[in-house]
């Protein structure tokens, strides 16, 4: 089943989340959903993805995912995640 593409429009060089998006979603470009993160890992490295997508990957719930936009919403949720600051507990 051909996967549909994120957006219409190539990802600016200025985004770099949307940069990851397109690379993770080139490098699975192949996979039949619904599809786990070990057949999408396993996608990618037959692809020689490069690390950070690989690690995007890595750090996907292990669940079964139906589509590359889901796949994608999930990657974007967990950079979001990361990119919040921390915040400091009063001592």
């Amino acid at each position: 089943m051909p996967t549909t593409p994120v957006s219409s429009t190539p990802a600016s060089p200025g985004n770099p989340r949307e940069a990851l998006v397109d690379r993770v979603q080139r490098a699975v470009n192949d996979v039949s959903y619904p599809a786990h993160p070990g057949t999408l890992i396993d996608a990618a490295t037959q692809e020689h993805a490069d690390p950070e997508v690989l690690e995007a990957l890595r750090r996907l719930p292990d669940e079964a995912f139906g589509s590359f936009p889901e796949v994608s919403a999930s990657i974007v949720a967990a950079l979001d995640a990361r990119a919040l600051p921390r915040r400091e507990v009063p001592g």
